[in-house]
């Protein structure tokens, strides 16, 4: 982003950069999941022989076996608009003890900054909480709006499961939805994530002031694991 903005000398990879980049072990069979918000993109890495696109309403994937350690560069391979020209794509490869390395450095990065589980959070602070966390992991498929794409991905406005007992979203957030693109977030997001998420779903759009349970609480979520 500084970049693209001009906030940065321009260097050898000038407009090649990217802020959050892959990281991936060497020779290792890896599968990359694709869809998109709001227009057709394509995911390529020339050097690996990949080029798949990214469809809104679809979750497409494509496969990869990098064979020597280094960084990898691609574009977006569809033009897809004004920015088209900032979409960069950078794929670091490592070796195995070096990529376990990265791994349990992450995760300390993520216990560090993961939320307080002992903290009493307000039904105010949770719906602010959750929004973020939908932004960053719900809205390519159930869309800003809650309304999702018919057909592919279902809405959560108006939906009954949300405006429901909370026991029922709380499962599905958790442990997904087999033969569905509903993945399990179990594994990926903390208690207070979930139950922010949660919340917000049922605070949002024309679900505000309907149904039941309109908050999820932390303990809630790990009541359910």
């Amino acid at each position: 982003r500084a970049q693209i903005e001009g906030r940065e000398p321009k260097g050898q990879f000038y407009l090649m950069e990217t802020d959050n980049h892959m990281v991936v072990p060497v020779d290792k069979k890896v599968r990359v999941v694709l869809t998109a918000a709001d227009v057709i993109h394509s995911w390529m890495i020339p050097d690996f022989g990949v080029k798949q696109d990214a469809i809104p309403g679809f979750l497409r994937d494509a496969w990869f076996r990098a064979e020597k350690p280094g960084i990898y560069r691609g574009q977006c391979a569809e033009l897809c608009g004004k920015d088209h020209a900032f979409m960069p794509i950078v794929v670091e490869v490592l070796a195995q003890a070096d990529y376990d390395k990265w791994v349990e450095d992450q995760k300390k990065k993520m216990a560090a900054n993961a939320d307080d589980p002992n903290k009493e959070w307000t039904e105010a602070e949770l719906v602010a909480r959750g929004e973020k966390v939908f932004a960053a992991n719900c809205v390519a498929c159930h869309q800003a709006n809650g309304k999702g794409i018919p057909g592919s991905f279902p809405a959560l406005d108006g939906d009954k499961v949300v405006l429901g007992p909370k026991a029922a979203q709380i499962n599905t957030v958790l442990k997904g939805k087999p033969g569905t693109a509903m993945a399990a977030f179990g594994p990926q997001l903390n208690d207070v994530e979930i139950a922010a998420v949660i919340s917000y779903t049922r605070h949002a759009w024309s679900n505000a002031g309907k149904g039941q349970d309109p908050t999820v609480m932390p303990k809630d979520v790990a009541a359910a694991r």
